[in-house]
């Protein structure tokens, strides 16, 4: 990196010492890593310690800090190298690394880096950690959080690296490109970044290895790491906050899986679409989840839906959903290797489809990792999906890729071709709106181009008596490394199920989809409304879902205390509160305006959406609450604006992002609301009448010591107008 092009992006603000071997930030807060060494793992031979030969140094600035260095390892006979290029830009450092074996001659037995792990970098420590949450991948297909901070003990495969210091947080997020994934994990040494092809004979690796970070703001941080990420990799990619939602997933959904397992059918659906229809509830998508396609021995046989379930094709039961039950979308599961063991060798997709798939070593048939071949096979299950009335699709199992593969391609490049064909499909046929599912991996999280959903957690699974913790955990903390790349999917979940309040609470904070799936006549609409408006429209807040900062490196299951999850909508905070921890305690702890990062104000009205009560509170004041097992809290913070503050729909739990606009005069206030429903507000000035859309409404004081006072509008469907007239 050229220094003018550093100083453009920022202040070069990170020292590489030769003599202790450290990288520091030279900036608040203090954040280091030391102790650095490098080993090469030589395929059949094991690890090769590499010495330090040569620190270079380019492009000091006037304070004499270096916006580059270059260091140079090499084993004792210079066979090995390994080049790390350390390049600057403000807050953040990128380390690339240029490794190579020489062998003799061509003719002679080849040394290469072993599949994995062929480079390792070691940090022996992190001065000042006194805090540590890291992302890890738990199973092949999720992450989850990780609070020791004993360096040794770090999970495997660890995606993430958030560490608190005195004056804030370092980050070290590991990258992938289309040939390497680097991740971390525990060692002897301390902490290894392994950067690994998962493919034999390889003797070069090239590869942007992690990005380094420090700030005070750990959510900011975070979200800028990615974007640091993406443009060092120079090959395509980037963040959530550049991606578009889709529109299909601000409405509420329905999903067969827990309503059905493989067990789904056309009566089945109907039976379950007819209960919205009785009951009024706005449904506006269901999920035709697996079960419905047509597979012999685990393998996908054709593109047409199993004939036995759906006697009259997939294209019948969404017709029917459609015009007999008001459905205006209809998603289709599919799994990214066809089925769960490919696809059928004797069916109707291999017969039209074999230059379209790959046979892997161990006999498996999957659509083909090339990307334009991957779109032929994609393009055409789409357009037969497409042909039968499906506007979108969920597609599982991603981070299974390297066990159908098993070493035979780069599982990086596999997932950035196959992603590639599957994006580039659902574009083209479904407006680019699609579920990614069980790819938490970080070759899947880094190669999707254009999707900008994807599950975030296990399986909501209702069967298990206390399942809820571990699902919040996962999906709270998983968003400060998985947000920054997408908006969250926390998943289905059953509203008559004995954890529906908690859940509720949790999708009015996620940011991301709300869809249920109860069985027929299990459905209870009191756990829906208060998530989503009269049109079907979900309640979303405007980011993502994180835990608040007391929490970040706190782990919530073994500590007794609410944990607390933290979001926004209409100029207001949305503060959650959860019972995790792992035993039956009433957990008691406390909120207020200060959980809400950048919520501006002195004085707060803080709306507490379970009991429909409203407090006063002073920036730095807080509120006791208790959380209970089987519990949950939510509460709106609203800046007080002058003499009159709107809360929102008092029945909604995000209250506030009902609240369209505001405008004032001497004696009145006009509002103007996404929906009709019972309209909260606090005034220092007691309204003597109202109107709502121009026809005269009650005033009804709910709390007339404090202010608080509701209107009903709840006659009114769509965009409200209600007009408050004072004295």
């Amino acid at each position: 990196m050229q220094l003018e092009t550093a100083k453009r992006r920022g202040p070069i603000m990170y020292r590489f010492d030769k003599k202790s071997s450290f990288i520091r930030f030279e900036g608040e807060p203090s954040v280091e890593l030391r102790d650095i060494a490098v080993k090469a793992v030589v395929a059949g031979e094991g690890e090769v310690a590499l010495t330090l030969k040569a620190a270079e140094t380019t492009g000091a600035d006037n304070g004499g800090l270096q916006a580059e260095y270059r260091l140079r390892y090499e084993d004792g006979n210079g066979s090995i190298y390994a080049e790390l290029l350390l390049s600057g830009s403000g807050r953040f450092l990128t380390v690339r690394i240029d490794a190579g074996i020489r062998n003799e001659t061509a003719y002679h037995a080849q040394r290469t880096f072993a599949p994995e792990g062929g480079i390792r970098i070691f940090i022996g420590s992190l001065p000042g950690l006194n805090g540590l949450m890291a992302v890890s991948r738990h199973k092949e297909w999720w992450t989850r959080p990780h609070f020791e901070t004993d360096l040794h003990k770090l999970p495997p495969r660890t995606q993430a690296l958030l560490w608190k210091v005195d004056a804030g947080y370092g980050y070290l997020l590991p990258v992938c490109d289309t040939l390497y994934r680097t991740d971390l994990a525990g060692a002897e040494e301390g902490m290894a970044v392994n950067v690994s092809a998962l493919e034999a004979g390889h003797e070069r690796i090239s590869t942007c290895a992690f990005v380094l970070g420090a700030d005070s703001d750990p959510y900011r941080l975070a979200a800028a790491a990615v974007r640091e990420g993406f443009a060092s990799r120079a090959i395509g990619g980037k963040p959530r906050e550049s991606k578009a939602y889709p529109d299909i997933l601000n409405y509420l959904g329905w999903c067969s899986w827990d309503a059905f397992y493989l067990e789904v059918s056309e009566e089945g659906l109907m039976r379950k679409a007819a209960e919205f229809t009785e009951s009024g509830l706005p449904v506006r998508w269901v999920m035709i989840d697996d079960g419905w396609s047509a597979v012999r021995d685990r393998k996908l046989a054709a593109f047409s839906a199993d004939a036995t379930k759906f006697p009259g094709g997939l294209g019948h039961a969404v017709r029917r959903l459609k015009n007999e039950h008001g459905i205006r979308w209809v998603g289709a599961w599919h799994n990214i290797a066809g089925y769960w063991s490919g696809v059928d060798p004797q069916g109707d997709v291999f017969a039209g489809m074999k230059e379209y798939l790959y046979r892997t070593r161990s006999g498996k048939w999957i659509p083909h990792p090339e990307p334009a071949k991957s779109f032929g096979f994609w393009r055409e299950w789409h357009s037969s999906l497409q042909r039968e009335g499906i506007d979108f699709v969920k597609v599982d199992n991603q981070s299974s890729l390297n066990q159908y593969m098993g070493g035979e391609r780069s599982v990086a490049g596999t997932a950035h071709d196959i992603q590639a064909g599957l994006e580039a499909s659902v574009a083209l046929h479904f407006g680019g709106c699609m579920i990614n599912c069980m790819g938490m991996a970080s070759e899947n999280v880094w190669h999707r181009p254009l999707s900008s959903v994807s599950r975030s957690s296990n399986d909501f699974l209702p069967k298990i008596a206390n399942g809820f913790g571990e699902h919040a955990l996962q999906n709270a903390y998983n968003s400060v490394y998985h947000g920054p790349f997408y908006w969250g999917d926390w998943d289905m979940f059953w509203t008559s199920h004995h954890d529906a309040v908690p859940h509720m609470v949790l999708r009015a904070v996620s940011g991301g989809p709300v869809y249920f799936s109860d069985a027929p006549g299990r459905t209870n609409p009191d756990r829906i409304w208060p998530l989503i408006y009269s049109d079907g429209r979900i309640i979303r807040c405007d980011g993502i879902g994180q835990p608040t900062e007391e929490w970040l490196t706190v782990d919530p299951q073994r500590t007794a205390a609410p944990l607390k999850v933290w979001n926004t909508a209409g100029g207001a905070g949305i503060l959650a509160a959860f019972h995790v921890y792992d035993g039956d305690d009433i957990l008691e702890g406390d909120i207020g305006p200060g959980d809400i990062p950048g919520l501006a104000g002195d004085s707060f009205i803080v709306f507490d959406a379970i009991r429909r009560i409203a407090h006063r509170l002073q920036a730095g004041e807080r509120v006791p609450i208790k959380v209970a097992p089987l519990e949950a809290e939510l509460f709106v913070v609203v800046p007080i604006s002058g003499s009159f503050t709107a809360i929102g729909l008092a029945y909604k739990l995000a209250a506030s992002d009902a609240v369209m606009d505001i405008c004032g005069e001497i004696d009145s206030v006009k509002v103007r609301l996404k929906d009709g429903g019972m309209f909260m507000f606090v005034s220092e000035r007691k309204p003597v009448q109202a109107y709502v859309n121009g026809k005269p409404a009650k005033v009804e004081a709910a709390d007339e010591p404090m202010g608080v006072y509701l209107i009903d509008c709840s006659g009114c469907t769509g965009e409200t107008l209600a007009d408050i007239r004072f004295a």
